[in-house]
């Protein structure tokens, strides 16, 4: 399993998008998931990596500005899981992964602080041009708690640009059990769901492919 993602710094904070999670020998995209923000994986080197997956022709990957580059990245905690979750449906592909939020920080009540304060940031949002979902599965899995009107609004557009016949969210099946369920948009425009650092912790079992 590898992971590679578009990487920037600016005053002091870092920023990371286009979280690309690969594994097996296929590049093809598994799905696509709405997480809350960056969490603790960082580059592995100050190797770039934007040569290599240009070559590729990815029809997902968007290239760098002259202020970002694409590294392999460590894999957190959270993108194994989620890794290993989806590897006993698929032999391989990508999970793609976009954040509400570009910023990384592991701490989210931290993490939402320290957005409110920068969010005019040229690089805290990811550009609607930069969401190419590639006609696959939307999961939206933010979790609610830590949302503030400026990151419902920003959901509401990562779920707009999608097909609502792709769309899934990450809910309760039963007691300490989740799965990616398919959804619907509810009246407000809105998908409720949790966040997997909740469904894959606390004695909780999350499951990629029941309902799906």
């Amino acid at each position: 399993m590898k992971c590679y993602a578009r990487w920037t710094k600016d005053k002091d904070m870092f920023f990371r998008d286009q979280t690309i999670l690969q594994f097996g020998n296929s590049w093809d995209i598994v799905a696509n998931l709405i997480l809350l923000n960056p969490g603790s994986a960082v580059p592995k080197s100050d190797e770039t990596m934007d040569e290599m997956l240009a070559s590729k022709n990815l029809p997902f990957f968007r290239k760098s500005n002259i202020n970002q580059h694409y590294h392999e990245f460590t894999i957190d905690p959270l993108m194994r899981n989620i890794i290993n979750c989806f590897s006993k449906m698929h032999d391989g592909g990508v999970i793609k992964i976009y954040n509400l939020f570009n910023l990384k920080n592991q701490d989210s009540n931290q993490a939402i602080l320290e957005y409110q304060q920068n969010i005019n940031n040229p690089y805290i949002h990811t550009d609607e041009s930069d969401i190419i979902y590639d006609d696959k599965k939307v999961i939206i899995a933010t979790g609610e708690s830590n949302l503030t009107d400026e990151l419902m609004i920003e959901l509401k557009k990562f779920i707009q640009l999608g097909d609502e016949n792709k769309l899934y969210a990450l809910q309760k099946s039963d007691t300490k059990e989740f799965t990616f369920v398919k959804t619907s948009i509810n009246q407000d425009g809105f998908v409720n769901s949790f966040h997997p650092s909740y469904t894959f912790a606390y004695g909780n079992k999350t499951l990629c492919g029941k309902n799906s």
